[in-house]
């Protein structure tokens, strides 16, 4: 890995792939529940021709483990926003020990926080500690869910649409990036891809930052936006040029 010249970390859920509830006749789904389709993915969108990703996720590695996208299979994902690291869908213990101690100095104001959501008239759904890192819920009034969770120090609380988390502040995105990179020994160029708030912190770390044009002050020091209509396909599309250039260089 480290003799490699970039590295690409995407974002799954809305980054390179979507939800089926919308999806076309051509859409191919890459995922099912119960026998129900949950995402897809177009029929143009070529994954055969990306390298050298690493899929970041805030999914859990149950939920990671659902998706099959074809020609896409790769070594190492980052699950359980940052919590957990998959080698060929294994996973690396020493990793998740670090995230582990991280949770353990939190877990007092984690437990606090859900007694707070599990209180909470808003809420929609029931609670989870996802992999035994992370809670998370839904709401109805995610506003008022979070000004009650709010002045946990040690946490990160915030929401996507009506869904709900609370974090420790060391497992995001951002860190788990960063992680990577030094457990690889990587000096080559960091290519990221998020499309929401918890892409936030990998994308201002990255060389090159790929991400909706609604999404404001990213810190990267190179920038490729897009509408959100269509975004997926936009990032499969460049990451796939990307990988082409960077692989003619090196």
């Amino acid at each position: 890995m480290s003799k490699e010249s970039f590295l690409i970390f995407a974002d799954l859920d809305g980054t390179l792939i979507r939800s089926a509830k919308n999806r076309s006749e051509t859409d191919i789904v890459v995922e099912y529940k119960n026998n129900d389709p949950i995402t897809c993915i177009s029929k143009k969108a070529n994954f055969s021709l990306l390298q050298n990703v690493v899929p970041v996720t805030t999914r859990s590695i149950e939920q990671y483990s659902r998706i099959h996208i074809p020609g896409f299979s790769p070594e190492y994902a980052i699950c359980s926003n940052g919590g957990n690291l998959l080698f060929k869908g294994e996973v690396c213990q020493d990793w998740l020990e670090y995230s582990q101690s991280e949770f353990e100095k939190c877990r007092e104001e984690m437990n606090a926080c859900k007694t707070v959501f599990e209180n909470d008239q808003n809420r929609s759904f029931e609670m989870r500690l996802v992999d035994g890192l992370f809670l998370f819920t839904k709401s109805t009034r995610v506003s008022t869910t979070l000004e009650n969770a709010g002045g946990f120090a040690s946490l990160n609380c915030f929401s996507v649409g009506e869904k709900v988390y609370a974090f420790p502040k060391a497992l995001n995105k951002g860190t788990a990036v960063k992680r990577f990179i030094e457990r690889e020994n990587f000096r080559g160029t960091v290519i990221c891809a998020g499309d929401s708030l918890p892409d936030m912190p990998m994308l201002d770390i990255a060389d090159i930052a790929i991400f909706p044009d609604d999404l404001s002050d990213i810190k990267a020091k190179e920038k490729l936006t897009a509408p959100r209509e269509g975004f997926c396909d936009f990032v499969v599309e460049i990451l796939s040029e990307l990988c082409a250039r960077y692989r003619k260089d090196f």
